[in-house]
């Protein structure tokens, strides 16, 4: 009788401190997300307040211009939504945000950019971001076809109009994932800004951060998302930028703390497209273009125009 108290305590406690805390940490992480606005308060905090005056100035300007709502639904039956700017110009740029955010947070300052000098704007919600659907998020590997997705039906919509894929942190990563998938000939250049390996490897950052026992956690974790999302959250971005389809500029902070500047070199280095790394020094996570926008739409300009011609 011992031994079976002893059994079924070392199971509650396995339980308790293992298996509950893995499903935690996987809803917390793949569940729906609540975005902030531009004068949300929770966007007070020491890496991106200094920039939320200009933050909230360039979302007034896209808010005040002509645009439209636009939809898609995936094969999975999520209704996705986003806006959509029209300049009556033959590119446009499809602008990917990153997790737990806001589009205009994000990206308000570079899709201004855009917007200002020519093109045409898609500002997409990721699904379980905002005003899209769905009860889940994948981190990049359930939205790499969503992005696929808006794609083409941009093609559809406008015929013979060139894209640009600008995708920032989860978004960057995305664009990564997708890299290799690309059918649409209309896409003809992406900017990967600050994007990761893997949902795995931020999710050990994190872990390790709240002094998690990760490698406990993580099969739990790693099988959920495989049954119920069916991803493999260890899938690197690496293995398809090794196969990229069209060419890539990479910008990337040098005081990143939440994805460190040694993988967007990684990432840099593993892309076998036409490709450029722009760096920007002090630059923090989604930083780069707020921290020093000169250097980074020379970029553009060198790198990024000559495609979209």
């Amino acid at each position: 009788m011992l031994i079976l108290y002893i059994v079924l305590a070392v199971i509650l406690l396995y339980i308790v401190f293992i298996a509950a805390p893995a499903v935690v940490f996987y809803h917390s992480t793949y569940g729906r997300r609540k975005i902030c606005a531009p004068d949300d308060p929770q966007l007070k905090k020491p890496t991106i307040e200094a920039f939320l005056p200009r933050i909230k100035e360039e979302y007034d300007y896209l808010m005040q211009q002509e645009h439209e709502r636009v939809r898609v639904t995936t094969p999975d039956g999520v209704e996705l939504c986003g806006d959509y700017y029209e300049r009556g110009s033959g590119k446009t740029a499809l602008m990917v945000h990153g997790y737990n955010a806001d589009p205009y947070v994000n990206l308000g300052a570079q899709a201004r950019w855009f917007y200002d000098n020519g093109y045409n704007l898609l500002v997409i919600y990721h699904r379980g971001h905002g005003p899209s659907g769905g009860k889940r998020c994948g981190m990049g590997l359930l939205e790499k076809d969503d992005v696929l997705l808006w794609a083409d039906d941009l093609s559809k919509r406008f015929p013979e109009r060139r894209i640009l894929l600008y995708g920032i942190s989860m978004g960057g990563s995305t664009v990564a994932y997708l890299s290799d998938k690309i059918e649409n000939k209309a896409v003809r250049c992406a900017v990967i800004d600050c994007g990761y390996h893997s949902p795995y490897g931020q999710m050990q950052r994190e872990a390790k951060r709240f002094h998690m026992p990760f490698s406990l956690l993580i099969p739990y974790i790693r099988a959920l998302a495989k049954t119920e999302l069916g991803i493999d959250i260890r899938e690197r971005t690496t293995e398809h930028l090794k196969n990229a389809r069209f060419p890539i500029l990479f910008v990337h902070g040098t005081a990143d703390p939440t994805v460190p500047l040694s993988l967007g070199e990684e990432n840099y280095a593993a892309c076998c497209s036409e490709k450029e790394m722009v760096t920007v020094d002090g630059a923090e996570h989604v930083t780069s273009f707020l921290v020093d926008g000169e250097k980074v739409t020379k970029a553009y300009r060198s790198f990024i125009e000559p495609y979209m011609q």
